[in-house]
């Protein structure tokens, strides 16, 4: 195996892995393009130029669109060569241009995916040792060191990451076995096992190959869209989006939205927010999100809807789950909406968050006796002290417009008297 010495990781591994750092320069020397040519050349030219050089480069990323578009999360083209490493920037740039976040996640995602499935235990090829991976680890600027003979309270533990390097990946994984509390921690190190280390560079790829949606000003993204072979890309993926509506539309999200969203509970909302932006949603997040809309009088049909911009969504699996919350599949038993208790400890609630906080939640609803009553159910307290806010306010806003208007009436009446 090849080592290029100056980055002290196996040339084949930016050819399989385009997301690491001075990528670029290996594609550089594939290409043999002299270092002082590159600063001449513009991204125009260098797209340009990438198309001529890899005839076949076309097609295959027209082909990663098709399969993202239809929820494919495999690529189905070689993924350890030159081609698949000029992929990757006209990938970025065409999500960019598209300002697409449905198709950006869904991009991050395979990738994150990819890394892991090649990194992985269950990789029959077994290329990638405990150094490479911590090489990897360094080649992002993450801390993480492999001594492989040290056990802790009878486990061995083969890597070991600072503090701030798993905190800065871990906290974007939601899920509790994740929190410091449930690891192993001892000055300031966090031990790991090769699994964990595997699932934390998965979540930090998710974050470094997310599209930059300021990367192309609209006079850039312009001149892009006149290459030939970036037109055909965008017509092909105007295609198909239309064709696979549902994925990338969801009805909540629809001009107007569903009548009663106005009534939806933060912890709702902050839900519908990740998915409106083709975020993954966690275990949870999904039973919330299928109970409360199963728990409001929305069908079947419109719960699965909600799923479709998700860069995972399967629609047997949703449509399964979703029957199953629903009561028409499994025991028969429809599942209640979680209670604010229960989101609270599923760090799933968004009383005071301040994007989607409300007051209400916050506080407790008042009663017209001064008697403050908290919100204890966000499909049943939440949704109808809502509605008594909103009608209060209704109330109000029609006594305002009386009151302007006879004052308007007596006004006019004076004047009239007055001449």
């Amino acid at each position: 195996m090849e080592i290029v010495q100056k980055y002290n990781l196996p040339k084949q591994l930016f050819l399989q892995f385009p997301w690491l750092n001075e990528s670029s320069q290996i594609l550089f020397e594939e290409l043999d393009i002299a270092e002082e040519k590159i600063g001449s050349l513009s991204l125009i030219e260098m797209v340009q130029f990438l198309f001529k050089e890899y005839p076949t480069l076309l097609e295959r990323i027209k082909q990663f669109f098709s399969n993202i578009i239809q929820s494919k999360e495999e690529f189905s083209t070689p993924t350890g060569d030159g081609i698949h490493l000029a992929m990757y920037p006209i990938l970025q740039i065409i999500v960019s241009i598209s300002g697409n976040r449905v198709l950006g996640n869904a991009l991050t995602n395979l990738f994150a995916k990819h890394s892991q499935e090649e990194l992985s235990d269950y990789n029959k090829k077994k290329i990638y040792t405990n150094n490479i991976l911590q090489h990897i680890f360094s080649n992002l600027g993450i801390s993480c060191m492999v001594e492989e003979n040290i056990y802790k309270n009878g486990i061995k533990y083969p890597f070991q990451m600072d503090f701030p390097s798993y905190l800065s990946v871990s906290t974007k994984i939601r899920n509790d076995s994740w929190k410091l509390i449930n690891r192993y921690f001892e000055d300031g190190k966090i031990y790991l096992i090769r699994h964990d280390v595997i699932l934390l560079l998965r979540e930090f790829v998710r974050q470094k190959t997310q599209p930059d949606y300021k990367q192309i000003n609209k006079e850039l993204s312009s001149q892009m869209e006149k290459i030939p072979e970036i037109t055909e890309i965008l017509n092909e993926i105007s295609t198909l989006m239309a064709t696979h509506k549902k994925r990338f539309e969801s009805s909540i999200f629809s001009e107007g939205e569903t009548i009663g969203s106005e009534l939806y509970p933060p912890c709702i909302k902050a839900i519908l927010y990740s998915v409106m932006h083709g975020e993954n949603l966690s275990h949870n997040e999904r039973l919330a999100i299928a109970f409360f809309y199963l728990n409001t009088n929305h069908s079947i049909e419109e719960t699965v809807d909600i799923f479709r911009t998700s860069p995972d969504f399967d629609e047997d699996i949703a449509r399964y789950q979703t029957e199953f919350a629903a009561g028409s599949g499994g025991k028969g038993k429809k599942y209640s909406m979680y209670k604010c208790a229960k989101l609270k400890s599923l760090h799933l609630c968004r009383a005071t968050d301040p994007n989607f906080g409300d007051k209400l939640c916050r506080d407790g609803a008042k009663k017209r006796s001064g008697e403050i009553v908290p919100i204890q159910n966000p499909a049943k307290d939440f949704i109808f002290w809502k509605k008594v806010a909103l009608n209060r306010l209704h109330r109000s806003q029609i006594i305002d417009q009386l009151e302007s208007s006879d004052e308007a009436e007596i006004n006019r009446k004076k004047e009239e008297d007055s001449k």
